[in-house]
């Protein structure tokens, strides 16, 4: 509780942690997860970031710049759009470095993200019988770095249904590019994300919207890495950049 002004005592302290802790009581973990639930608390305690870290956060993964979007989840490791009436993450964007792309087993943790409601969440129901896989936007192995990190690309916030030929074929080997890309120029910025045409078809249970499209794109600032390439260029600002695009049909 808090002392107003007046000498009463105020209830707004005990309702912010009443608030917390219903919020993290009805976080959902899916079927099949491979971290203890108890882990994936403590994990889901720290996602909600204090202003000093989303400023930090913004600094490191958007440093161009950051569109105005209305629903922006800030994680230590990547910035997310998510858009609530389709229950999807619109894009990601996340700085790689060399070092981060670090192999770590998979530990499967799809659940939903404490930061959203009930309702803006997509549920594990919701890609149970529709065929449709659930797609990282924020790819697990791109967040080898730590269980932490790793685990929370699992929030269904990041995942969009994706056709299991997409998800595995073209989707997955662009994700492997990225590493590869990484690795190779020492730092790239990522952006990751979807693209919806109209009208949006939706999973059965009519929460989810299904893309149509989706793409990544990698910026790379180092010229000096990338004058030992043939056929590239270094980054300014201004230029255009490589974009690879993946159908889901």
């Amino acid at each position: 509780m808090t002392r107003s002004q007046g000498g009463r005592w105020c209830p707004l302290a005990v309702l912010v942690s009443l608030l917390l802790w219903v919020g993290a009581a009805w976080a959902e973990v899916c079927k099949g997860s491979k971290v203890p639930k108890t882990e994936l608390r403590r994990y889901d305690a720290k996602a909600t970031l204090s202003q000093n870290q989303i400023a930090a956060a913004l600094a490191t993964h958007l440093p161009y710049g950051q569109p105005g979007c209305p629903r922006l989840l800030p994680s230590r490791e990547y910035i997310l759009y998510y858009i609530a009436g389709h229950r999807t993450a619109l894009w990601a964007a996340y700085t790689l470095r060399a070092e981060e792309v670090v192999n770590r087993a998979r530990r499967d943790a799809f659940r939903y993200d404490p930061r959203l409601t009930a309702d803006e969440n997509a549920h594990c129901a919701d890609y149970k019988g529709t065929g449709y896989a659930r797609g990282h936007t924020v790819p697990d192995a791109d967040m080898g770095r730590s269980k932490m990190a790793q685990a929370n690309t699992y929030f269904l916030s990041n995942m969009s249904p994706q056709t299991n030929n997409l998800n595995s074929g073209p989707w997955l080997w662009l994700e492997r590019a990225v590493r590869d890309y990484a690795k190779r120029y020492g730092q790239v910025y990522v952006m990751s994300g979807s693209i919806f045409s109209e009208p949006v078809p939706t999973v059965p249970s009519g929460r989810m919207g299904i893309p149509a499209r989706y793409y990544k794109v990698l910026v790379c600032t180092d010229p000096q890495r990338f004058a030992r390439r043939p056929r590239a260029h270094p980054f300014q600002p201004g230029d255009t950049v490589q974009v690879a695009c993946a159908d889901q049909w």
